[in-house]
């Protein structure tokens, strides 16, 4: 242990206040112990021949003070050196008494002031026990002389005052002693405090930087000695005992990251005030994670590098964050322009359809049978109804990009939408791989037929994409289908292509991802396949390996129901012909409807302003057939005011639609009775037309047709 000198103030002073109580703590008993030792022995050593009464009264008068101290210390803990100061005072006081009144140089109680010397060695520091061991001395040999004891004995006043001073010394090697143990005492304690504090210090900084994802670390550039805390190796996706340097944190690094990190570590160091950037991480599970690298260069007084120390933030929620409200922008965008292109291209494709229908229809087998190039000329039509069914399935697809719409879930049998998916990509798959076919037992499933061959048409499309066209019989595609143990359908598309690296697995099913060049693909088949197999209540996930090739997997939800039967069209009255209004701004949607209803029914064809004149007039017609949106006035406005006017009208109106935008067109169309979407679908059509005409019949109680109040259009 070190010389006292060393000792800091505070702790001297700490260890001194420790002193004074241990010591008063023995110090209240032993007082006690020589009153009743000198009560029981002084009759009996007493060699002075005088009446006892002084050293009796002086016994009393120390057992109270001895027992008042007993009680009264631990109340003045506090201002523990006062008392001591004081008790110090009057133990001497009590000694050099009692050594006058038992007999002065020839009493037998010499060693209580030999244990007093000590006890202020005990209590007090070195310097002050030399002082009061010399006053002792002194004030004994003072006594003697007043006693007139010194000349008398003088060799034996002289060894009593250095067995004094014998104790002094004593009382000298004891005060050092207890007070260097004590403060040392107090610097273990003091460590062990400083130590349990940095403890809980790390701790709260540890659990800060984990509830705040940010790690922090430390290069000290002479020695290469790099420090990083736990946080830090959590995010680098380093064991703890993996041993921190540059070469570990490159290992985490993303390849294509790595370069410029180093370059903004090269300019910090040429003296760029800070190191900052955003830098990806491929850990070796293959998922791709962001950090915010934050540094600063410590330099010496020539300006020389010689520590950077800094955090290290994983942003990856906030990047991901970022990368959602980008996709939700640029879907918002490309809803409103589906939405849009959607709703112009119904109208045409309105009066194509039904132009073909008609043209079908015209076409008679009988006429083939007669004109054999007529036959072709129907095969032709045929073909162009079927292209423009697939175009009104597109852009029955594009709308949902501009609204949210449940998927319509009924039974569906899976291998049938395989079979359409596989026909459909033939001329994909042919020139690159061999299709194997394993189709295992399994039920009906709940979804949408031609959504789920939609999905199974775009993974078909992406494995065959995934292999090299030529050497077909070197290559297969397989489409296996299973019931899972969950009781649900398993479909799984395998190629045996390329495969994919771990960082583009992680983001197959992102909108806008994609790994094929500019204007090949748009990144949106597979997220709409995801979103589609979601919304049907299923998954869809995948498994690569790159230069082995990739499995998609899809889980649908089984059911024990039935195929759906396609309702049968409502018979058609032959009795009488029934009066359809045709309300639309487009000429030619008009037209074309016309033109394929007329054989039926007697039609009239009017702008809507017209139309609401002629209605509010008092012309009455069995249906109405009106488009939502129009220019002048809306097919809602319309709605209202004839069910104001002439309700009965209002109730036989169907409506067309390409696309309710609007919240109150929406709430419109969710209410009413009978709509369709444009492109029209002809025979539906013709059904609600009749189940109208039907009910307007029945509630007319009579077969014949709505009266003509003006000619037809």
């Amino acid at each position: 242990m070190g010389s006292i000198t060393r000792i800091s103030e505070s702790l001297k002073e700490g260890a001194l206040a420790e002193k004074f109580r241990a010591a008063e703590q023995g110090l209240t008993l032993l007082r006690m112990l020589v009153v009743l030792v000198g009560t029981a022995t002084y009759p009996w050593l007493d060699k002075t021949g005088h009446t006892p009464e002084g050293a009796y009264l002086l016994l009393g008068l120390g057992g109270l003070y001895a027992l008042f101290l007993h009680v009264g210390i631990p109340l003045l803990w506090e201002r523990v050196v006062l008392p001591v100061t004081l008790t110090s005072i009057c133990d001497s006081i009590f000694v050099m008494a009692w050594l006058y009144v038992s007999g002065g140089v020839h009493t037998q109680y010499l060693s209580l002031i030999v244990l007093n010397v000590v006890a202020v060695g005990l209590r007090f520091t070195p310097r002050v026990t030399v002082l009061c061991t010399l006053l002792m001395s002194g004030c004994y040999l003072l006594l003697i002389g007043a006693m007139g004891q010194l000349l008398a004995h003088p060799v034996l006043a002289l060894l009593n005052a250095a067995q004094i001073l014998m104790a002094g010394l004593i009382g000298l090697i004891c005060s050092r002693l207890v007070l260097e143990q004590l403060v040392a005492r107090f610097e273990l304690q003091k460590r062990l405090r400083m130590e349990e504090e940095l403890a809980r210090s790390e701790a709260a900084l540890a659990e800060a930087q984990a509830i705040a994802h940010m790690g922090s670390w430390n290069w000290e550039i002479a020695t290469g000695l790099h420090t990083w805390s736990s946080e830090l190796y959590r995010i680098l996706g380093h064991a703890p005992d993996k041993v921190a340097s540059h070469e570990a944190l490159l290992e985490s690094m993303h390849p294509e990251d790595r370069q410029s990190f180093l370059r903004q570590l090269e300019h910090a160091l040429a003296g760029q005030p800070a190191l900052h950037g955003e830098f990806r991480l491929l850990q070796a599970s293959g998922q791709v994670r962001w950090i915010h690298i934050w540094g600063r260069v410590l330099r010496d007084v020539s300006g020389q590098a010689v520590r950077v120390s800094g955090t290290a933030q994983d942003i990856t929620e906030r990047k991901n964050m970022e990368t959602r409200l980008v996709v939700a922008d640029r879907m918002a965008a490309l809803g409103t322009l589906a939405g849009g292109v959607a709703h112009e291209i119904n109208n045409p494709l309105t009066f194509i359809t039904s132009n073909l229908l008609y043209l079908e229809e015209t076409l008679e087998p009988r006429a083939a049978d007669q004109l054999p190039h007529v036959e072709e000329m129907r095969r032709a039509v045929f073909d162009a109804r079927e292209g423009a069914h697939r175009v009104r399935t597109i852009v029955k697809e594009l709308r949902t990009f501009s609204r949210v719409e449940d998927a319509r879930r009924v039974p569906v049998d899976v291998h049938r939408g395989l079979d359409f998916a596989i026909n459909m990509a033939a001329q994909e798959l042919r020139p690159r791989a061999r299709l194997v076919k394993d189709y295992g037992e399994i039920p009906f499933v709940l979804g949408d037929e031609t959504r789920l061959g939609q999905v199974f048409l775009n993974l078909l499309v992406n494995a065959a994409q995934a292999i090299p066209e030529g050497h077909p019989e070197e290559h297969t595609i397989t489409v296996h289908t299973h019931l899972s143990e969950s009781g649900q359908v398993q479909v799984e598309i395998r190629d045996t292509g390329s495969g994919m690296r771990p960082e583009v697995l992680a983001r197959i099913f992102e909108p806008f991802f994609t790994t094929k060049p500019v204007g090949v693909g748009t990144g949106l088949g597979l997220s709409i396949c995801h979103g589609i197999v979601a919304a049907l209540g299923g998954s869809i996930s995948v498994q690569s390996e790159l230069g082995k090739g990739t499995v998609f997997t899809v889980i649908l939800p089984a059911t024990d129901a039935p195929l759906a039967v396609p309702e049968k069209p409502v018979a058609p009255l032959r009795t009488v012909r029934a009066r359809i209004l045709l309300i639309d701004d487009e000429p030619m949607v008009s037209s074309s409807l016309r033109r394929t209803l007329k054989d039926s029914y007697d039609i009239t064809a009017l702008l809507g302003r017209e139309a609401l004149h002629r209605l509010l007039g008092g012309e009455a017609f069995d249906a109405i057939v009106c488009d939502l949106a129009m220019p002048d006035i809306t097919g809602m406005e319309l709605h209202d005011r004839l069910q104001e006017a002439r309700p009965e009208l209002a109730a036989r109106m169907i409506f067309l639609t390409g696309g309710a935008f609007t919240p109150r067109a929406r709430e419109f169309i969710a209410q009413a009775r009978y709509w369709l979407e444009k492109p029209v679908d002809l025979p539906a059509l013709r059904n609600l037309l009749q189940q109208v005409i039907q009910e307007t019949q029945r509630q007319r109680g009579e077969g014949a047709p709505a009266r003509a109040a003006s000619e037809e259009g």
